[in-house]
């Protein structure tokens, strides 16, 4: 059996995280997104995977290659235009060969392999659901026992009759895939709503439910599955790594080759560190944060739950909390984030995150003592003179100066 995995969109709610790169290749835990999702197939029976690629698929192409570091084969097909989920599917399609069904995943979603190997053992049609406290953001699933009584995409808040919704993983027989390609003929372009057509016709899918489901759409779903991959992490600190007699690491802690850590330093995990970082001196690192390759974190500085991705400096005596700091991003001295509950309202849907500090997009600049209220969101290329109180949402390329 083969695996679809679609992986052509953007993800232009995540702003300018996504300038360069898709979603999926978004690291967490010291891994693209996507590589996750990757190893947990290694653990299943699929073992051809077709990858799905369009906005920026030169990196998915040169970071997995046919696969080998895999243990999986894999091939990959690009989507023209953006026609939908069910477009990139069907671009997927066109290397499949003979297999009488076929699973489909979204690249950017993690779904555990126990779940996966469950789904495989149903042996007609399938679908893994979950239950979600926010259900009118997804394909909200009635059910009829175990089978899909019906769907519906986004449903008004008063017209919730479930909690249980579609994650997208997928376990399709050639006949609904061709429906499929009929429906794309006449213009549908959703693939939930041309199997709902097909569900009232007497279609039979069965369901298999997962609590080890996890969506990215918008950037604190990023710190959120970064936080449920570092349970993952064991403590492993490379022979190549430079420790200072002086420096505390406890727990779960990973520390890659190349990286020093200078005196007077507390790790407490779990924590990721990529290659090549120099961490201190007298700086503490804690609580589910991953600092990706190629970073400078200066001294006395505090950084707890954050996401901190490559090449990013930040120097002495700054505060960073439940923050995500995008490439190549500099924050100077005295640059503090304070975090807290906010609420944020995207394309007229209300999300109340629990605790949010500051998200910026590539290359960003953050002059000395800048002070970033809660949930603070810059896009790529912004840059913010010193001693400002920053606070709501920057477009790429802006510049913040004195009181502005």
């Amino acid at each position: 059996m083969q695996a679809i995995i679609l992986a052509g969109g953007r993800g232009k709610r995540l702003g300018g995280l996504t300038d360069s790169r898709s979603k999926v290749m978004l690291p967490l835990a010291g891994k693209p997104m996507l590589e996750w999702l990757l190893h947990e197939l290694e653990e299943t029976k699929i073992k051809d995977v077709i990858i799905v690629h369009n906005y920026a698929g030169e990196r998915i192409l040169t970071h997995f290659g046919s696969g080998r570091n895999f243990n999986l084969n894999i091939t990959y097909s690009k989507q023209q235009s953006d026609r939908g989920t069910v477009g990139s599917l069907i671009t997927g399609l066109s290397l499949v060969e003979h297999d009488d069904r076929v699973l489909i995943l979204n690249g950017d979603n993690m779904v555990d392999s126990k779940s996966i190997n469950s789904l495989l053992k149903i042996k007609g049609d399938g679908l893994l659901v979950s239950e979600h406290n926010t259900p009118q953001n997804f394909g909200v699933i009635k059910l009829k026992g175990s089978t899909v009584k019906s769907i519906t995409e986004k449903p008004d808040k008063d017209q919730i009759r479930s909690r249980i919704v579609s994650t997208g993983v997928w376990l399709l027989s050639r006949g609904v895939i061709d429906k499929i390609k009929l429906d794309f003929e006449e213009g549908q372009t959703e693939l939930s709503t041309s199997i709902s057509k097909q569900i009232k016709d007497g279609l039979k899918i069965e369901t298999v439910r997962t609590e080890n489901w996890h969506d990215v759409d918008h950037p604190w779903d990023l710190n959120k599955l970064n936080r449920y991959l570092l349970k993952r992490t064991q403590r492993n600190i490379s022979k190549d790594a430079e420790i200072a007699d002086n420096s505390t690491i406890d727990g779960d802690v990973y520390i890659g080759d190349g990286t020093i850590i200078h005196a007077g330093c507390v790790i407490q995990g779990p924590v990721h560190i990529g290659e090549n970082c120099e961490i201190g001196p007298l700086a503490v690192i804690t609580g589910s944060t991953s600092i990706s390759s190629g970073c400078r974190i200066g001294p006395y500085t505090r950084i707890r739950s954050s996401l901190i991705m490559g090449e990013v400096q930040i120097d002495s005596n700054c505060s960073i909390h439940h923050s995500i700091i995008g490439p190549a991003t500099s924050l100077k001295s005295n640059v503090e984030v304070d975090a807290a509950s906010v609420d944020k309202i995207v394309r007229n849907t209300h999300y109340h995150i629990r605790r949010l500090g500051l998200v910026t997009g590539e290359a960003c600049m953050l002059e000395q003592g800048v002070i970033c209220a809660p949930g603070t969101m810059l896009g790529s290329q912004v840059y913010v003179s010193r001693r400002i109180q920053l606070e709501g949402e920057h477009e790429t390329g802006s510049r913040v100066i004195g009181g502005t």
